[in-house]
């Protein structure tokens, strides 16, 4: 069997979770698979697999090679693919990375067009706040917040993100509300625990611009976990309006110091993804499309 034809055997082991399971996909007996996946280690100089009460679980090694054939794996299908290039022949995994509300309150909606279009398409989120490696990770598109500094990285830019500060009636009706932004300091405010920048509240007034240092009463990783705490009235949030649209629509939440928000460039998404090669058809049909969907609206 050739390595390519080995590496395939190993992906499977890797999706089903057992050399019986991989076998029965591939065609092999499990004693095949346990001897081909021995010898992919022999020559290796690794092991791949940890055997535990009859269970296995990648290594480290075992996830980098794991992130490594599955881009081979896909490179022999983007080299199909770039020979029959007709827009309902895309296909393929296309990996992003943004974080949990940018997913499901700005990307997930818009889905079902795209996949509509594109039916043989499958995608993958890697969800995280901070910057994430593309070569580790095997990662094909990024959706973050703020200009990227790599140079190894082309980035688009998309839409703003609006900031918006609020608390729960509850809150308010128990501590009052902030009728100016050094207000904050004294009240109990839910924070992030990750970027120091989004920990530094921006505000502008008849003064000019001013940053307040938000003191953390409790902080999170994830802004629906703040979004959550600020729902049962623990406190002041200050997270994407996107985010929280619907609970100020519905009373849920209350919009504090309108007066005084201040927009910056840190605030503008942009849609990343690998510089100095041909992106693959799979790829340009994802940040084509999230690119038109998640433009800056023009001006009327």
């Amino acid at each position: 069997m050739d390595q390519f034809a080995e590496m395939l055997v190993f992906l499977a082991v890797v999706e089903e979770g057992s050399f019986s399971a991989a076998g029965r996909r591939r065609g092999l007996s499990p004693s095949a698979v346990s001897k081909l996946i021995a010898r992919l280690e022999a020559r290796l100089h690794v092991r791949l697999f940890e055997r535990i009460a009859g269970t296995i679980r990648l290594t480290q090694e075992g996830e980098r090679f794991r992130a490594a054939s599955e881009r081979v794996a896909q490179a022999m299908v983007d080299a199909e693919d770039s020979v029959n290039g007709a827009v309902g022949d895309i296909a393929g995994i296309v990996r992003i990375h943004t974080a949990l509300t940018t997913a499901k309150y700005l990307i997930a909606p818009r889905l079902p067009q795209l996949l509509d279009q594109h039916p043989r398409l499958q995608l993958e989120f890697v969800l995280g706040t901070e910057r994430a490696d593309f070569i580790r990770q095997g990662l094909d598109v990024a959706v973050h917040s703020g200009r990227p500094s790599e140079l190894s990285l082309i980035g688009r830019p998309l839409m703003f993100r609006p900031w918006v500060i609020a608390a729960a009636p509850s809150y308010l009706a128990r501590f009052g509300a902030p009728q100016h932004p050094d207000d904050l300091r004294a009240h109990r405010c839910l924070n992030f625990t990750i970027r120091t920048q989004w920990n530094s509240w921006t505000f502008h007034d008849a003064d000019g611009i001013s940053t307040v240092d938000i003191p953390s009463y409790i902080g999170a990783n994830q802004g629906e976990l703040l979004r959550t705490l600020a729902l049962q009235g623990l406190g002041v949030v200050r997270l994407a309006h996107f985010n929280i649209a619907a609970d100020l629509a519905a009373g849920r939440l209350v919009p504090l110091l309108q007066g005084f928000h201040q927009r910056s460039e840190d605030d503008r998404f942009y849609l990343l993804y690998p510089s100095g090669r041909s992106l693959a058809p799979r790829v340009r049909a994802v940040v084509d499309f999230l690119g038109e969907q998640l433009a800056e609206p023009a001006n009327p």
